[in-house]
């Protein structure tokens, strides 16, 4: 039996007399905003005037009832599920136990200090920042790029102390449930389950239920198979075999909403009585991570039942730097978002936290594969200290037993870029020494204690050895920052054959209607305090300025640099990772970085962090198609390939066009193909120089077009300029509407080209079914949008607009865009990036 401590508590500054309410789970920046003592960081400059309150210690503290029955309990459990961080509880004034982990669930017996009637908890939270300050001054550590020094000394998120991308607001409190649990009898403490996949195509699923007893009791064991069928087993370990399973595939693979999971129970009786039940779902499948050598180095290729996959990617850091403001529905509709932009995997950024088992279970049901890095990031850790290793180890402990079961786990990764950096600590080389040690030596052996299945790799990126090909393209994974960093141009992914890129990303503006809630009017300028304050990457607004300039003049109107940045954004990703698929085989993976936000800001994100999609999100539904058509265009040739990542062979047809921006239709052409499974296929080979010579290239495009069973499934155009160097009629565009029984349709026609059309709400969060779409002379598209319940049908239409490229003012100041490009590359802190980022790599050697 539990009893929940969730509620209501109270809370002070230590050494404040009064105490204040405050909610539990939470933590002191939002019970702080509700009594009206700060203002909301998130909001204009006000971040930086809230920094004292992580300088802070502070203390809270609730009363709560014990029945007599209670009292009798053999054992009575403190369970606290998240602590941060630093912490002393306190039950009656006596100590209970210390806090050191936000990483780990505590659960203490505090029986022998509870009284019949009324009882108190009471928590000491101390400084974040005032003991990392102490910590570094006994040991020092590398300095910190990002932030306050020494944050290593701590294990809390990370980039609560900021980050590139992150505001400063490194909180304190309770921030997952806290419960006393009743024992009688005997406790379930923890229930193993793994699966593994015979030669004869059974399964065996292993099950077995660690039990502390006090009393006598009896353990049964069951499996309930996803057609509802039982099987049942007496004890406390037993493997059940699976004849005919149903196997656990992503999403794209098995075709299914819902993937087939089994689940799998341990009930305990004593006394007559059901004194203990836990349950977990598994799934039934084989995940490999193959870096085996072959013709171009060493691969990095996931295999899922056999299958190889091209993984389409993207990298997930905390969703909200409060996090107890991440509610289900806003998971449901992160993941739903990850669904509707064909992303196959989700990587969970090592600088945040261990993803949660909700966030797992949705990944398990819906089919999408995770990839858990341990919680280190871009520094260098005191692994050498005994206190600090001990504490990290039950930190794997807890979190590998909590997650190893989940079918969604695709990999554990041991950190992110720490060796990438190890060249801005060679001065220390204690660090480096216990770099490699602990990630090439102490943490596997750790994991495989309790997890002897998921595929392990070292870091992110990785090479054939500590140190060596790290940033290499013929070994292990790359982070690439060539573009943005670099300054390289936004095409410049093509000359990169990495086996799989884990991050690469390119920034963009947020929505207008998430401007709209940390900013005002008055702000609307990318050089305004408010828009630097907002944008964590030093010079990260004039780069975004630069590379809009690179395609395109500047706008005069700001709300115009939103879809403009947004655009550039999706093009530079889309380009590469369509590079990287049709290379699929040598280059086996492309997670852009990032997939959300964790406030309002100028970001890399694709999805803001109120929900907006930005084009990004709609773009990756295209590249990221399994089934789909793509371009690769030089100055020499146009080649069109049909990519098929699905596990079966297709009979499409595809189709070319070449147009005029005013007439419309040219040329054209049609074929039908079948495509491999897992394969991809050339079917047009175009001549880009007779092309030109018989058509005025500034006012061309050709569109490609990929039908199955004679239904449209996806169309994209390819240019032969940059869009400022085109001649592009002003298209009219019309808007037509329909209500449905759940939304709207909104069908947009264009008398003639019209460039990278956006459908936009000015009131609704909620996407539209497509989005920043080309529309050819005389083409129509309809996307529709679901109901919004903030608003009515009748609000959701007249806030509805469309335009394209060519409603844009654009300034004809050349001279200012020049000076702008100029001011980019004049910066030191730009020109030492992309110096470093900029540089070539070298293939490294293979060892056997």
């Amino acid at each position: 039996m539990k009893k929940t401590l969730n509620g209501k508590w109270q809370f002070r500054k230590v050494g404040d007399k009064l105490y204040k309410e405050a909610t539990v789970p939470g933590c002191n920046y939002l019970d702080l905003m509700a009594n009206g003592d700060i203002p909301d960081p998130f909001i204009g400059l006000n971040e930086k005037d809230v920094y004292w309150v992580g300088e802070t210690n502070w203390e809270y503290k609730k009363t709560f009832e014990i029945t007599e029955e209670e009292l009798n309990c053999d054992d009575i459990l403190l369970t606290c599920e998240m602590l941060d961080t630093i912490c002393d509880v306190f039950v009656n004034n006596m100590l209970a136990f210390s806090a050191r982990n936000c990483f780990k669930a505590y659960s203490v017996s505090i029986k022998e200090r509870l009284d019949k009637g009324e009882n108190e908890i009471r928590i000491l939270f101390r400084s974040p920042v005032n003991y990392v300050k102490e910590k570094y001054k006994s040991c020092p550590t590398p300095v910190n790029s990002n932030g306050q020094n020494g944050i290593v000394h701590i294990r809390k998120p990370q980039c609560h102390f900021g980050w590139d991308w992150g505001p400063v607001l490194p909180c304190s409190g309770i921030t997952k449930e806290i419960s006393l649990e009743f024992v009688n009898g005997a406790k379930i403490e923890y229930l193993f389950a793994s699966q593994a996949l015979n030669a004869d195509g059974t399964a065996v699923i292993s099950v077995r239920a660690d039990i502390k007893a006090y009393k006598d009791y009896e353990c049964s064991l069951k499996v309930v198979l996803p057609d509802g069928s039982t099987l049942e087993k007496s004890g406390t370990e037993a493997d059940f075999t699976i004849t005919d399973p149903e196997l656990w595939w992503t999403y794209e693979l098995s075709g299914k909403a819902e993937q087939p999971l089994y689940e799998i129970s341990a009930a305990v009786v004593s006394g007559g009585k059901e004194v203990d039940f836990t349950s977990k779902k598994i799934g039934i499948r084989k995940i490999e991570l193959n870096r085996e050598k072959d013709e171009y180095g060493r691969n990095f290729q996931f295999r899922l039942n056999g299958v190889p996959l091209f993984i389409k990617g993207t990298n997930y850091i905390p969703p909200d730097s409060f996090i107890t403001r991440f509610t289900s529905d806003k998971l449901e509709y992160l993941i739903d978002t990850a669904l509707f932009s064909n992303i196959n995997m989700i990587r969970i950024w090592g600088g945040g936290y261990y993803e949660s088992d909700e966030f797992y279970n949705l990944c398990d049901k819906k089919g999408i594969l995770v990839w858990q890095d341990f919680q280190f990031a871009c520094q260098a850790y005191p692994f050498f200290d005994n206190d600090f290793l001990d504490n990290v180890k039950e930190e794997v402990k807890y979190n590998v037993k909590r997650l190893c079961h989940h079918p969604s786990l695709a990999v554990w990764n041991g950190n992110n870029e720490i060796e990438d950096m190890h060249m801005a600590w060679v001065h220390m080389q204690k660090y480096v020494k216990w770099t490699e040690k602990f990630f090439y030596h102490i943490l596997e052996p750790e994991i495989r204690k309790y997890d002897k299945n998921t595929p392990y790799t070292p870091g992110s990126p990785v090479g054939e050895s500590h140190n060596v090909g790290v940033e290499s393209d013929n070994v292990g994974d790359t982070h690439l920052w060539g573009v943005w960093h670099g300054l390289k141009p936004m095409n410049y992914y093509r000359k990169r054959m990495t086996r799989f890129c884990s991050e690469f990303g390119f920034e963009s503006l947020p929505d207008m209607k998430a401007i709209e809630k940390f900013a005002k009017p008055s702000d609307y300028s990318l050089s305004s305090d408010v828009f630097k304050s907002h944008q964590k990457c030093a010079n990260g607004n004039d780069k975004m300025i630069y590379y809009i300039a690179s395609r395109f003049n500047l706008p005069k109107e700001f709300k115009d640099y939103v879809y403009l940045s947004q655009v550039t954004q999706n093009e530079c990703i889309a380009d590469a990772t369509e590079h990287w698929r049709r290379n699929k085989g040598r280059c086996n993976g492309s997670m852009y970085w990032q997939f959300n936000d964790c406030w309002g800001v100028c970001s890399w994100s694709s999805l803001d962090y109120y929900g907006n999609y930005k084009a990004l999100q709609y773009g990756a539904k295209h590249f990221n198609a399994p089934l789909s058509i793509s371009i690769e265009n030089t100055s020499d040739y146009i080649r069109v390939f049909v990519l098929n990542d699905l596990n079966e062979s297709k009979t499409v047809d595809a189709e070319y066009e070449i147009f005029d921006f005013e007439n419309g239709t040219l040329e054209t052409n049609k074929k039908t193909l079948t495509v491999g499974a897992v394969k991809n296929s050339v079917v047009f080979d175009l001549n880009v120089p007779f092309i030109c010579s018989e058509y005025d290239k500034k006012r061309t495009g050709i569109a490609v077009r990929l039908y199955e069973n004679s239904a449209l499934i996806q169309q994209k155009a390819v240019l032969f300029c940059r869009e400022n160097e085109l001649h592009l009629p002003k298209a009219k565009l019309k808007t037509a509407f329909e209500e449905t029984a759940d939304g709207l349709n909104v069908t947009v026609s264009s008398d003639k080209y019209a460039r990278l059309v956006k459908v936009e709400s000015s009131k609704s969060t909620l996407p539209f079914s497509d989005n920043f779409f080309d529309l050819l002379p005389g083409q129509k598209k309809t996307v529709t949008i679901k109901k919004d319940t903030s608003i009515s049908t009748t609000e959701l239409r007249n806030s509805i607009t469309t335009y394209s490229l060519s409603d844009i003012p654009f300034s004809n100041n050349k001279l200012d865009t020049k000076f702008k490009q100029l001011k980019v590359f004049l910066s030191p802190t730009n020109i030492s990036n992309a110096i470093y980022h900029g540089r070539l790599t070298k293939d490294a050697e293979i060892t056997e």
